[in-house]
């Protein structure tokens, strides 16, 4: 099961993105970095769980 943290900085950043897609565009910069921050996060929550 995930951790809550880890939920709701996924939560908190797919609203950042929705949010920079929305205002700036979907390939703007702030969309992209927010898309990227996630992809990071899910990256580095798969590795943790292989360490486990």
């Amino acid at each position: 099961m995930r951790d809550p943290e880890f939920i709701a900085r996924t939560a908190d950043a797919a609203a950042v993105m929705g949010q920079a897609a929305h205002d700036y565009g979907p390939g703007s910069p702030e969309a992209l970095g927010a898309a990227k921050a996630l992809e990071d996060m899910h990256a580095a929550d798969e590795n943790d769980a292989q360490d486990r």
